[in-house]
């Protein structure tokens, strides 16, 4: 944006040397007048240059997050429906499997660690939008407390940090202006207290 900024402040004070007021200066240093203008005009161009590289940039970085926020995704997914298959399978057989705490310890629900990744790498860290990063640590250490002795927080965590991908994704698309964003992750987030 500054470089666009600067773009047009050059042109405006290029302009002037084509005003009334500045038409005797413009006919007795012509050379100076032409070699401004051609420093105007390479410095236009290459400030040009420079914002649509900074634009192309931008626009790969958040098409490179919406891949990460979709592989996340799939981690997720994943994560969850073992867990889900395996908290199942132990509410089947309560008897035979005992105390819940010795199960899960043995047969810990599966934690998510390519999210740690994700949000470690300087892709995420700098265009996620901060709800997500907030949303995201904070539940992932929810997942961590809960992994071994409360699986129905950690799979309703899960369900909620899916959702939050979802979001996420769509935001960065442009598919949700951010004060819809802000609104349903509030709306999630006071689905999650009712979960638990």
């Amino acid at each position: 944006m500054l470089y666009i900024i600067l773009t047009c402040a050059l042109l405006a004070l290029s302009a002037l040397l084509f005003t009334s007021s500045f038409k005797a200066f413009t006919r007795h240093h012509d050379v100076a007048c032409n070699f401004i203008l051609t420093l105007v005009a390479t410095l236009v161009g290459v400030l040009l240059a420079i914002a649509i590289s900074n634009y192309d940039s931008d626009q790969k970085e958040i098409r490179d997050l919406i891949k990460v926020l979709t592989a996340a995704e799939a981690v997720v997914e994943e994560s969850l429906d073992y867990s889900i298959r395996l908290n199942e399978a132990y509410q089947q057989n309560i008897e035979e499997f005992g105390d819940q705490a010795d199960f899960f310890t043995n047969n810990p629900l599966v934690y998510p660690h390519y999210l740690d990744t994700m949000l470690s790498q300087n892709l995420s860290s700098k265009n996620l939008s901060l709800e997500a990063l907030s949303e995201l640590n904070e539940h992932l250490i929810t997942l961590q407390r809960s992994q071994r002795v409360a699986p129905k927080i950690f799979i309703a965590s899960m369900r909620y940090i899916k959702q939050v991908l979802i979001l996420e994704r769509s935001y960065q698309r442009g598919e949700l202006s951010a004060e819809d964003y802000e609104q349903q992750l509030d709306t999630l987030e006071e689905q999650l207290v009712y979960q638990q």
